[in-house]
């Protein structure tokens, strides 16, 4: 359920209450129209390209994206466990190889915050190549368009 604190309250109240219930605070996200003027761009800036719209998809988790570094162990296949990711590197412990991974958060995993840098480079990456893109000021204003809760 997602509701206003009284709503929950309410409905919490009508239920089993020998089971356990978790309730957590809803982060807002980015809006519809950003997410699909972002996938316009994306697949306008590919056929330009010339590259499939997962390779740049790719190339702006990783240059305008957010990232950690975490370290496998060599023997782990690493390709079921993240999506996006790089290999920069490897190192021993206690006679062990490790590879040292950056791996990508996906843009479904953005935030508002990280989601709009990510447009931005997508805005910039398009008027590189002459594509045609709205101005910062008319994306600002795509933020007050949000999805329905």
């Amino acid at each position: 359920m997602i509701g206003k604190p009284q709503e929950i309250i309410t409905w919490l109240f009508s239920q089993d209450r020998e089971k356990l219930y978790e309730v957590k605070e809803r982060k807002k996200g980015r809006s519809l129209t950003q997410n699909a003027y972002y996938w316009v761009l994306l697949n306008q800036l590919a056929r330009k390209l010339g590259y499939s719209d997962t390779d740049v998809h790719g190339y702006m988790l990783r240059e305008y994206g957010v990232c950690e570094v975490f370290s496998v162990r060599s023997d782990v296949p690493i390709e079921g466990y993240f999506r996006y990711y790089d290999v920069i590197g490897t190192g021993y412990v206690n006679g062990k190889e490790f590879k040292h991974v950056k791996v990508y958060k996906g843009s479904s995993e953005m935030d508002s915050a990280e989601f709009s840098h990510l447009l931005d480079g997508m805005r910039q990456e398009c008027e590189a190549q002459g594509l045609p893109v709205m101005t910062p000021e008319e994306i600002a204003r795509m933020k007050f368009v949000e999805a329905a809760a």
